[in-house]
Order: structure tokens, then sequence, then C-alpha cells
């Protein structure tokens, strides 16, 4: 493929992550994305045969931002209580850095689970059975209390990711402004989710 076709083909893609982004698969034109770049919907149809194959490839890099990078740190030597620290930091930095897509991932995934359920059990493949075996390890030396590598990853996902999805609500509920909402996630909200995640950890 030429540099010329590349370059064409990633302003396809960006152009489409914008509009699935806001719109989701259903709300989407290949029409608005033709236009926004200036090309025809036949140039669109040259890279991508069909619509739902430029989804998926949006869709799939989307998965890939928010949870690629989890397993580097499941597999960093370090004590487990700064493994979490470090998890509950990079989730808060995906969710800060773009809610919309974590919003856009989570969102579709719920709309269209039959269809996008396999892309995220072949995208996400968590490596945790030495994390758990470190959890585990720490609560038989009564270093933390005997909970589940689930239970644990759930409510960190929880408290990190929630906020980011629910700021319109969250604008109305607090009467505040969205850069109010996001700057007090960003410097609050870690110490917040570290001392809960710790608390219930080690009562």
């Amino acid at each position: 493929m030429s540099e010329s076709a590349k370059s064409t083909r990633q302003e396809i893609i960006e152009a489409s992550r914008k509009e699935f982004l806001v719109h989701g698969y259903e709300g989407a034109r290949l029409h608005n994305i033709a236009e926004h770049i200036g090309v025809t919907k036949a140039m669109i149809h040259y890279y991508f045969n069909t619509k739902r194959e430029l989804f998926e490839h949006v869709y799939k890099e989307s998965v890939d931002e928010i949870y690629c990078e989890l397993n580097n740190i499941f597999a960093e030597e370090l004590p487990l209580l700064k493994k979490i620290e470090m998890l509950v930091e990079h989730c808060l930095q995906k969710a800060d850095e773009d809610p919309q897509v974590l919003s856009f991932v989570i969102t579709e995934s719920r709309r269209k689970s039959e269809w996008l359920q396999p892309i995220i059990n072949d995208k996400v493949k968590l490596e945790l059975s030495d994390f758990e075996a470190e959890l585990n390890k720490a609560a038989s030396n009564y270093q933390v209390a005997s909970v589940t590598v689930h239970d644990l990853l759930m409510n960190i996902f929880a408290l990190c990711y929630y906020p980011a999805l629910a700021g319109p609500i969250h604008e109305s509920i607090f009467d505040s402004n969205k850069r109010d909402v996001q700057g007090d996630m960003s410097q609050n909200r870690k110490g917040v989710i570290l001392d809960t995640v710790f608390n219930w950890l080690t009562a």
C-alpha cells in the first residue's frame, strides 16, 4: 500500500472514530464520515467493505486503548499494594484522558453484546494467575482480607471508571461544570479510591 493510500485509510479511520464515538454504530453514517474528510462513500468501501468492518476496526482500537496495558502492570515485580496503586493510577488516567472512548466501549458492548463479546474475549486476555497468587499469599499471611481477584478488579474498575461515565449526571447533581468534575476526579479521586480499596483489603 502506497504512502498516499495509507494516509487516506488513516484519515478514514480517524473520521470514523469521531463519528462512532459520538453516535454509536446505529447512529453513525458513512456519508458523514466521507463528507468530513472530503472523500466519497465509494472510497471508504475501497478500504473497508462494510460499515460493520469499519466499526469493528475502531472498536478494537478503542478496546486496546482502555485495556491493553493492564497485563504490564500485573507483571511488575512490586509489592502487592504498590501494584494495586499503579493499577488505580492507570485506570484513572485512561478515564481522565478520554472518557468518550471508555463510554463508547462500554455502551456499545452492552448494546451489541452477541456481536462484540467475542471481540472483547479475543482482545482482552488478562493474565491474572500470578497476580491472584500474590493476592492469595497476602491473604494467607493475614496481610489483606481474603477476597477474589475478580472482586478486587471489579471494585477498582467501578471506582475509577464510573465517575467518568457519569460526568453529565454529576454536573447536574453536584451543580458543577464539566471542568470542575474532571479536575476533582484527576486531583482527588486517586486518594479516595486507594483509601477505599486499602481499607477494604486490610479491614
